[in-house]
């Protein structure tokens, strides 16, 4: 895995990309881990540009279909950081596309001291495969759960935006919404969603809303947000944030029985055998409002108040409902870090932190916004003319507390900013510390 590459201080994407590619060749070699495997009774789905995708994966454990999507999304992974790579054909090397001549890179920088001279383009071939090529063949597979068809399509998606093609990453987008909606427990999925605007019904049953339904109505209204095609996004973000809220609460499980820490039960434990992950859920189960995702709610209400106050023109009670909104997404991000399955998991924590960075930045850049605005305003009034004539007989006291009550809170925001993120880079410090500690021994 990546983290498991890093002697160079990063991961090295081609180590990764060839091991990966040794696994996935043992498991789809038949005298090999892939005994069993077939191709799809149609002869297989036929990608243009890419020949026969995805096999039929019925007859494989669900253990081994696991394994076998993560190595999928894996090389998918890896080959997005080689994009534009070359090696040459025994694959002893690789170059970055700075060093290569091309003509988006006409004057190519030149090797570093002691690494080989890149081969000629008659003698190169890329470093890995085009990142769909893997994302295609687990979407077009037959055995894959909903889940797993899913994040690989938003996995396409996302590459697909980031390559700046909006319009096939929407049609990726679209399609993934169209896997979830498969997958959704019901005969009738216009009653949970529209399926042209991403909508989540206010009066679908509770049991028919799923996870993978929401993961891919985020994603698509999160697309849509980037491309400023705001109008459609905040329906769906308010619907979705909805749908997080009603949705029941998941029941917790009775405390586990305490590790023996003795030494028969520690001589026990290094020769039993250990437990197989349990294999992840399909998505298609009924939604349920975990404590772990209150993040999840609190970056919805974070973009549900920057798009109302985007949009809010000279509306001053938009604005008003603007700011509240990231103020609250800001509150429930700061609280979600305080429950217990977040305080336990580092990940979801880093989570949280940087959910409530983002929502300080939104808040403190309206109030930069708001106070210059009210600044501007009172010092036209004092400036003189007719209106600054009412003004003075008026009193620019009611304006000047308005400034000072912004500025305030304007500062207020900047100071809670300013030590987060203090608090995150040292954390961040003490971990590349531990990370490095046995690295750097003298």
């Amino acid at each position: 895995m990546p983290e498991n590459n890093e002697e160079e201080g990063f991961p090295n994407w081609a180590r990764v990309y060839s091991e990966l590619e040794y696994a996935l060749n043992r498991l789809e070699n038949p005298d090999k881990d892939g005994a069993g495997l077939m191709d799809q009774e149609e002869g297989g789905i036929l990608v243009p540009g890419l020949g026969k995708a995805g096999f039929d994966l019925t007859a494989k454990s669900e253990e081994w279909r696991q394994g076998y999507y993560e190595v999928l999304m894996g090389m998918g992974n890896a080959a997005e950081r080689l994009d534009g790579w070359v090696t040459d054909k025994w694959r002893r090397n690789v170059w970055a596309p700075e060093f290569i001549q091309s003509p988006s890179n006409p004057r190519p920088k030149a090797v570093l001291p002691g690494m080989p001279e890149p081969p000629d383009e008659e003698h190169r071939t890329p470093a890995a495969e085009a990142p769909e090529t893997f994302y295609l063949k687990i979407i077009t597979s037959k055995g894959f759960t909903t889940y797993q068809r899913l994040s690989a399509a938003l996995s396409y998606a996302d590459w697909l935006s980031f390559r700046k093609l909006p319009d096939s990453a929407e049609e990726m987008y679209r399609w993934a919404l169209d896997i979830a909606i498969a997958g959704l427990p019901t005969s009738e999925p216009s009653a949970v969603i529209d399926r042209d605007s991403g909508i989540l019904s206010s009066t679908a049953p509770r049991e028919a809303i799923t996870p993978n339904i929401v993961y891919a109505a985020t994603n698509l209204a999160t697309f849509l947000a980037e491309q400023r095609r705001v109008a459609s996004a905040l329906p769906i973000f308010i619907s979705l944030l909805r749908a997080r809220i009603e949705a029941d609460e998941e029941r917790v499980p009775l405390a586990q029985s305490k590790k023996d820490n003795s030494l028969a039960g520690t001589l026990f434990s290094l020769l039993r055998e250990p437990d197989y992950p349990d294999v992840p859920a399909s998505g298609d189960e009924p939604l349920l409002r975990k404590e772990s995702d209150r993040c999840e709610e609190a970056a919805l209400k974070n973009y549900i108040g920057e798009i109302l106050f985007a949009t809010a023109g000279s509306s001053s009670g938009q604005r008003q409902q603007g700011l509240s909104w990231v103020r609250d997404a800001v509150s429930t991000s700061k609280l979600a870090q305080s429950l217990e399955p977040i305080r336990a998991n580092d990940d979801l924590r880093k989570k949280c932190e940087k959910c409530e960075e983002v929502g300080l930045e939104s808040w403190g850049k309206i109030m930069t916004y708001l106070a210059a605005e009210a600044r501007e305003k009172r010092d036209h009034a004092k400036s003189g003319g007719l209106q600054g004539l009412v003004w003075k007989v008026k009193g620019t006291k009611d304006l000047d507390e308005k400034v000072e009550d912004l500025e305030g809170e304007e500062e207020g925001v900047i100071l809670r900013l300013n030590k987060l993120r203090s608090k995150m880079l040292k954390e961040e410090y003490a971990e590349m510390d531990r990370k490095y500690a046995r690295t750097f021994v003298f």
